[in-house]
C-alpha cells in the first residue's frame, strides 16, 4: 500500500537519530575537573567550534535578604553591561559586535554566572572581555543607572505575566521564612533603592576562589585553558566558603494562596515536596512527575478541553520541588482532575510498556538537549553547583536504571501535601475550595 507521507516521516526520524548521536560522539569527550591556582576548573573538549565559558558563583539567594532581591543580578548584568578598566561600555559593545561574542548573565536561586559564548577562531578577544568582566568591572554611573531603568522593566513585564505571577506568588508562599523567599529575577523597589556602592560591595562580597568555579565547553587545549586561567585569575582573593545549610519546608497538608485577578482565565500552581537533587531518588521522582505532566495533559486538554496550558515537572535545588500548573476558566473542574490524577499515579504507578516509552524520551530529550557547548556547560555548571557536575551526564544511566517501583516509590514517599496559588477571580477560587484538599486525604 503507497503511503504518501511515509519517507517525509522516515527522514524525519534519520535527522533526529542522526543528531542525537552526533551528539553523543561530541559528548564521548570526557569532562574533567581540576584546579588552578585555588580555582575549581570544569573541562569538557568538544570538537565544536562554539567555545562556551561559564564563571559561577555559588549561593544565590542564600546570599543576601529578601530586602535585596535582585542584587546579584544587577550586579552581575552590571559587569558585562556597565565598564571595564580596560573597555568602556560603549568599547565592549563594539568589540562583542566586531568578534561575534555574546556575553550574558544569569542569576538564579542557587548560583549565578557570567558567561561568554564565541567561535573558537576568536576565543583570544573573547576571553578578553570575559576575564575584564570578572575581575575589574567598574560599574559606570551612568550605565549603571541605564541598566537599573532596564532591570526594573523587566520585573514590571514579568508581574504581568500572570503564567510567571503565578508561580512567584507560589514560590514566596511555599518557601516563606526561606532564603527561596527571595526572588533572584528582582524585586522592583529594592532595585530601585539599590546604590552603586551596594551593588559594588556585593560584586566584591563573591569574588572569591572559594566560592567560584570555571565551566569551559568546546574545542580548546587544555594547557592553553590553564595558562589562561592562570594568567587572568591568579590575583583573586582567596577566602574560606561554607554554603549556607538549607532545610526545605515540608509540605504535609493544603493551603491555598489566593490572589484576585478578574481575566477569563485562572492560572493556578501547586507545589510538592521532593527528593535532594544527588540522591537516588530525585531522578526516579523527576521521571513520575514528567508522566504525571504527560497525564495532565491527555485529561485536561485532549478528552476534557479544561485548559489552555498545564503540566508537572521537578525543579533540582538546594531546596527542590515539584510543580503541577494548570491554566483554566474552569478552576474547580480541573482542580478536580488534577487531583484525582495525582491519586490515581501515586496509587498505580507505571506499566512495563510506559516506564519503556519514558525512558527512551528522557534520553531522546536528553541528548538533543546537549547540542550547543552552551547547553552542555550549563548542564554541567547547575550539577556542579547543586551537588557535583558529574550528576548532569549520569542522567541517562540512571533514567535506563530506574524502575516502575522507584518511580511510585519517590512519588509517595515525598508528595504528602500541597501549596497551592490560585492567580484568578477569587470567587470561582472559594467554588473549589473543596477540591484543593483532595490529594493529600
Amino acid at each position: 500500500m503507497y503511503h504518501p507521507t511515509k519517507p517525509v516521516y522516515m527522514k524525519k526520524i534519520l535527522i533526529v537519530t542522526a543528531v542525537v548521536c552526533g551528539t553523543i560522539s561530541a559528548l564521548r569527550a570526557q569532562t574533567t575537573s581540576f584546579d588552578v591556582d585555588g580555582i575549581k576548573v570544569i573541562f569538557k573538549p568538544t570538537v565544536k567550534e562554539i567555545i562556551d565559558v561559564r564563571m559561577y558563583y555559588r549561593g544565590g539567594v542564600s546570599n543576601y535578604t529578601k530586602e535585596q532581591a535582585g542584587i546579584e543580578r544587577f550586579a552581575l548584568t552590571a559587569t558585562e553591561q556597565c565598564g571595564t578598566q580596560k573597555y568602556n561600555a560603549s568599547t565592549y559593545k563594539d568589540q562583542e559586535d566586531k568578534y561575534g561574542i555574546t556575553m550574558r548573565s544569569v542569576s538564579d536561586y542557587d548560583y549565578g554566572d557570567i558567561e561568554l559564548e564565541c567561535v573558537s577562531k576568536y576565543f583570544n578577544e573573547g576571553w578578553d572581555l570575559f576575564a575584564e568582566s570578572v575581575v575589574n568591572p567598574v560599574f559606570e554611573s551612568s550605565e549603571v543607572e541605564l541598566l537599573r531603568n532596564r532591570l526594573i522593566g523587566s520585573i514590571k513585564t514579568k508581574a504581568s505575566q500572570p503564567d510567571q505571577q503565578s508561580t512567584s506568588l507560589l514560590l514566596k508562599n511555599a518557601f516563606e521564612g526561606t532564603p527561596y523567599e527571595a526572588d533572584p529575577y528582582g524585586d522592583e523597589d529594592a532595585v530601585r533603592k539599590m546604590s552603586i556602592a551596594d551593588v559594588k560591595a556585593y560584586y566584591k562580597s563573591i569574588l572569591n576562589k572559594g566560592q567560584i568555579f570555571l565551566v569551559v565547553v568546546g574545542k580548546i587545549d587544555r594547557d592553553e585553558l590553564i595558562a589562561k586561567v592562570k594568567a587572568s585569575f591568579d590575583g583573586l582573593p582567596a577566602k574560606d566558603y561554607t554554603p549556607a545549610t538549607l532545610k526545605e519546608p515540608t509540605w504535609n497538608d493544603y493551603k491555598v494562596a489566593v490572589e484576585n485577578s478578574e481575566t477569563s482565565t485562572n492560572y493556578i500552581s501547586a507545589i510538592m515536596n521532593a527528593p535532594p537533587y544527588n540522591s537516588t531518588e530525585f531522578v526516579p521522582y523527576r521521571m513520575g512527575l514528567a508522566a504525571f505532566g504527560g497525564a495532565l495533559f491527555a485529561s485536561l486538554r485532549t478528552q476534557r478541553n479544561l485548559s489552555y496550558s498545564q503540566g508537572a515537572y521537578a525543579n533540582p535545588g538546594q531546596m527542590p520541588y515539584g510543580i503541577m500548573f494548570v491554566s483554566t476558566a474552569q478552576p474547580k473542574e480541573a482542580v478536580q482532575v488534577m487531583t484525582s490524577m495525582l491519586v490515581r499515579v501515586k496509587n498505580y504507578g507505571l506499566s512495563e510498556v510506559g516506564l519503556q516509552h519514558l525512558q527512551g524520551s528522557f534520553i531522546t530529550n536528553y541528548y538533543i538537549h546537549q547540542q550547543s557547548s552552551s547547553a552542555i556547560a550549563g548542564s554541567l555548571g547547575e550539577a556542579e553547583a547543586l551537588g557535583g557536575w558529574y550528576l548532569a551526564e549520569s542522567l541517562p544511566g540512571l533514567v535506563q536504571k530506574a524502575t516502575s517501583d522507584q518511580i511510585k516509590d519517590a512519588i509517595n514517599k515525598y508528595i504528602v501535601g500541597l501549596r497551592w496559588s490560585y492567580l484568578g477571580k477569587s470567587s470561582l477560587a472559594d467554588d473549589a475550595a473543596d477540591a484543593f484538599k483532595t490529594a493529600v486525604k
